[in-house]
């Protein structure tokens, strides 16, 4: 696991994803056209060979059952976009005393609109509630023992100077809310960025940042970041964005961001990221807090239509975290989590398919980060119907 965690930082070491900060929180985000109303509605039943890998209990396994409801819609118009995903979904695990019943939902909204020929508004929302968030989605990437909510929203005034000139100022929030915990942290901060564009395909970005994080320990800490950048179309359906700085607060570190989308044909579609940057979130272990986390994260994913009726999915995604600066007595130390999965969709008909999905994941601690040792493989085989 060290050699590929050091492989992948030499490899991929200009980092990130999107405005929430992590992969694919937007599935529609690179959808051009409008699509209407659809939902699905599905049920499932799956195997988890580790079902609370964080708690500090004995590790257990558990079949289970799942339903989920969830709907889809984008609307793309020459004023205003927006686009609005949501799922919901209640697990039964049948052999275990603890998270019998467990419920996850998540929501993503996002808007742009022109309000008129020199200004546009924009906003991006996240909102998830659960447990199992998955490593592509919100602020934490390890599955956690209490459920948890997280919101983020990222709202700005883009307006035009020049035919070139154009800058965006913008307000973020995000909150990470546990019951039962005291890891909850609040983020607010604001941000100006200027745009030039260099040719129609190509526009520079220089962005500023501040923030300012609250946690429920009753400490604050606040954070600057200054970057250049650029966002181009390398083709009619690729897209490369790209920002690197530094970062200054706790402790003044390199950042960078890269994320490289293709709609390569209408059967192959491909998403990669890269990041590197402090984070705020997931910085607490056994009473005390870390004041300094630095993370890495990489990933990607490919899905790939073998024919009219069968859709393969393969992705993964990797971090490094290395934690410093303690309270409590909390030594200095890190952990790494690799996550794959592959899945298949089988479609019977227009509205019918089904679904397999094999998804693994590893992590290791090391230092003062405890709880973070384990293994877990995932098996799951559903019905989906969409009308």
């Amino acid at each position: 696991m060290k050699l590929l965690k050091y492989t992948i930082a030499l490899s991929a070491i200009s980092g990130v994803a999107n405005a929430q900060g992590l992969f694919d929180v937007n599935p529609n985000e690179i959808e051009s056209e409008s699509s209407p109303l659809r939902y699905n509605v599905g049920v499932a039943l799956g195997y988890d060979d580790n079902v609370n890998p964080t708690s500090g209990l004995a590790e257990e396994s558990s079949t289970y059952a799942k339903v989920y409801l969830g709907a889809n819609l984008v609307t793309r118009g020459p004023r205003t976009s927006w686009d609005v995903n949501a799922v919901i979904s209640q697990t039964r695990y049948f052999d275990v005393d603890n998270n019998e019943d467990t419920t996850n939902a998540r929501i993503s909204f996002n808007l742009n609109h022109r309000i008129n020929d020199r200004m546009r508004f924009v906003s991006r929302n996240f909102f998830n509630y659960g447990i199992d968030l998955g490593n592509f989605y919100g602020s934490l990437t390890s599955r956690q023992f209490d459920e948890y909510t997280y919101l983020s929203t990222d709202n700005a005034i883009g307006y035009r100077w020049t035919d070139r000139l154009a800058t965006y100022t913008g307000v973020t929030y995000s909150t990470l809310n546990y019951d039962g915990s005291f890891n909850d942290v609040d983020s607010l901060g604001f941000y100006n960025s200027f745009r030039y564009s260099v040719s129609q395909n190509t526009v520079l970005t220089a962005t500023y940042r501040y923030s300012n994080s609250s946690y429920d320990t009753g400490s604050d800490r606040s954070r600057q970041t200054a970057a250049v950048g650029f966002e181009t179309k390398v083709s009619d359906t690729a897209t490369v964005t790209g920002e690197f700085g530094a970062q200054f607060g706790s402790s003044n570190t390199p950042y960078g961001q890269l994320t490289y989308i293709n709609k390569i044909t209408d059967q192959l579609r491909m998403r990669a990221f890269a990041r590197y940057s402090l984070e705020d979130t997931d910085t607490t272990f056994n009473a005390g807090r870390y004041d300094d986390k630095q993370t890495l994260r990489v990933g990607g994913a490919i899905d790939y239509t073998l024919s009219p009726t069968v859709v393969l999915t393969f992705g993964g995604n990797y971090s490094t975290s290395d934690y410093s600066d303690g309270s409590n007595g909390l030594a200095d130390g890190g952990y790494d989590l690799l996550n794959l999965y592959a899945g298949a969709s089988y479609r019977v008909n227009d509205a019918v398919s089904v679904r397999s999905s094999v998804n693994f994941t590893n992590s290791d601690n090391s230092g003062g980060v405890t709880g973070r040792d384990y293994d877990r493989m995932r098996y799951e085989l559903g019905l989906n119907y969409s009308f």
